[in-house]
């Protein structure tokens, strides 16, 4: 090879091996957590035994921990954020705030989920339909929408059976504004979970 061909090939090497040093960074992942606010305490347990709330079922989007948005309320593809996450699956997450909260609501006598191991007297499961952000030409928003039964499976017996579906706009461009969103939804939810559970007991 001729010394200028030489210098050429080395000349370019050393732009190439440039051009990756002074390459930014790839984004770091960033996680979230779901913060759901407890409704108001009843005045009395709603179910005089132990209420166990289980994981709920879903489709893919709904089990990932990818934050997903559709372009439009009608758009048939869901899709995902590249580096925006649940700290775990909405589907475990919604579990565990559901029973939190429905224990510091005082829905039943004790609430667990099924990882305590102890006899159930009441279970409450379901699927979670929707839980992605909309964007588009109107306002952005998120929506949560969930299909829940309370059952008490020694008598065969249903307790409860609704879908609820809550919507948020999102305040803001940033994925923080969204995720305060869904904390919002999802605690508005579990407040009319808590409020049709007390009107069983009237019954």
């Amino acid at each position: 090879m001729r010394p200028p061909a030489r210098r050429r090939l080395a000349l370019a090497a050393a732009c190439l091996l440039a051009a990756g040093c002074l390459a930014p960074p790839a984004p770091r992942d960033r996680y979230y957590r779901l913060a759901v606010e407890a409704p108001a305490r009843l005045h009395a347990p709603v179910f005089a035994g132990v209420l166990e709330v289980e994981r709920f079922s879903a489709d893919s989007a709904g089990r990932g921990t990818a934050l997903a948005w559709v372009a439009e309320d009608s758009a048939p593809e869901v899709q995902r954020r590249e580096f925006d996450h649940w700290v775990d699956s909405p589907t475990l997450l919604i579990q565990q705030e559901l029973a939190r909260a429905l224990r510091e609501a005082g829905v039943a006598r004790e609430v667990v989920t099924p990882e305590a191991d102890v006899e159930r007297d009441y279970r409450l499961g379901g699927r979670l339909v929707r839980f992605e952000e909309v964007r588009g030409p109107d306002a952005p928003r998120v929506v949560v929408e969930l299909e829940v039964e309370i059952t008490d499976p020694r008598r065969s017996a249903l307790a409860l059976r609704a879908t609820y579906r809550e919507e948020r706009e999102v305040a803001g461009s940033g994925v923080a504004e969204v995720v305060r969103a869904y904390d919002a939804a999802v605690s508005a939810l579990v407040a009319r979970i808590a409020a049709d559970t007390a009107v069983l007991a009237r019954r």
